[in-house]
């Protein structure tokens, strides 16, 4: 079952045409990761998704809600009450934490359920402190961001999407902003959800991490989807030329 279908996807910043015609499907359960250089269009395609950014074209259907669906050329999307209920099948896993700063840790991660879903305060308080604990930060509950490593703050960050039940779990580079010793616990909980068989679309730059927990890589490049294949595949045996020389680069650092 697909769990997310994405067809013919565009997406401009003024003249700069940073995703042509991206076609991407994910199944329920499947871990998908995005790899390729800077400025690819990977973020940008998971923020279309998500819908933090609209695209001019192109159709996107999330767990069979038509979120977007192109007429006469032009991408239309849902009403916002109704986007925002479709919406909640998507956890977000930002670089940067994005936590409240004035918020304790269960705090942050009961925010939504609270909020959102109106749930009892006394229930998201005891269902986030089971989130922390998944994400080995029980110990943690009652400090402020300020006080947490960012391996500790990327956890909450997981913790926090997790809160939601989403459908899929989206990371845009989730230790990209951390020092190399705290990359490891981050990618340890993802790991986990793995092996939960969460739903999860993970922009990396780690290809040891995506060659192990991924079930299918997907390679952009200049706005495109230049090959898709599992992780022997297309991290050992790539097709394309650009990708050799890409990895060839990697492994030469």
């Amino acid at each position: 079952m697909d769990m997310l279908d994405v067809r013919h996807l565009y997406k401009s910043f003024g003249d700069n045409e940073v995703l042509k015609d991206i076609n991407l499907t994910v199944q329920k359960g499947e871990v998908t990761a995005i790899i390729g250089p800077s400025g690819s269009g990977k973020s940008t395609l998971l923020r279309c998704i998500n819908c933090l950014e609209r695209a001019e074209k192109g159709t996107i259907v999330l767990d069979g809600i038509t979120i977007a669906e192109e007429k006469n050329g032009v991408t239309e999307y849902l009403k916002e009450d109704e986007l925002r209920t479709a919406r909640l099948h998507l956890g977000m896993v930002f670089q940067n934490f994005n936590l409240f700063p004035h918020l304790n840790v269960v705090q942050n991660v009961s925010l939504a359920p609270i909020g959102v879903d109106k749930k009892d305060e006394k229930q998201a308080e005891q269902e986030a402190l089971a989130l922390l604990d998944k994400v080995g930060l029980s110990d943690k509950a009652k400090a402020y961001p300020f006080e947490l490593s960012g391996g500790q703050a990327q956890r909450v960050a997981i913790a926090r999407a997790l809160a939601m039940d989403p459908d899929i779990l989206c990371f845009d580079e989730p230790t990209s902003a951390l020092d190399p010793e705290l990359t490891g616990e981050v990618l340890e909980v993802i790991k986990g959800l793995a092996k939960e068989h969460m739903t999860m679309l993970i922009v990396t730059h780690e290809m040891g991490f995506a060659k192990e927990v991924a079930t299918s890589v997907v390679f952009m490049d200049n706005g495109i989807i230049l090959e898709r294949g599992n992780p022997e595949q297309l991290l050992v045996n790539p097709k394309e030329e650009r990708i050799k020389a890409f990895l060839n680069k990697l492994l030469s650092v």
